[in-house]
């Protein structure tokens, strides 16, 4: 698998369930690209950080 590919099988991941042959797919690739694997940690990280803030955001009623 290109790297191209795996990255979007990652975002798609984000949004929706991969399918068997798709997550065997990307897994077998982020194995042993460094790169990607650098990619889908990244993206966790942005996702967390998101729901962080969104969650900070609506704790904070005295903030317009």
């Amino acid at each position: 698998m290109m790297c191209d590919k795996a990255t979007k099988l990652a975002s798609d991941k984000l949004d929706r369930r991969l399918s068997i042959p798709e997550t065997i797919r990307l897994r077998l690739h982020l194995v042993g690209c460094d790169a990607c694997s650098g990619f889908v940690r990244q993206i966790g990280v942005l996702r967390k950080a998101s729901r962080r803030y969104v969650a900070t955001d609506a704790s904070d009623p005295g903030e317009t």
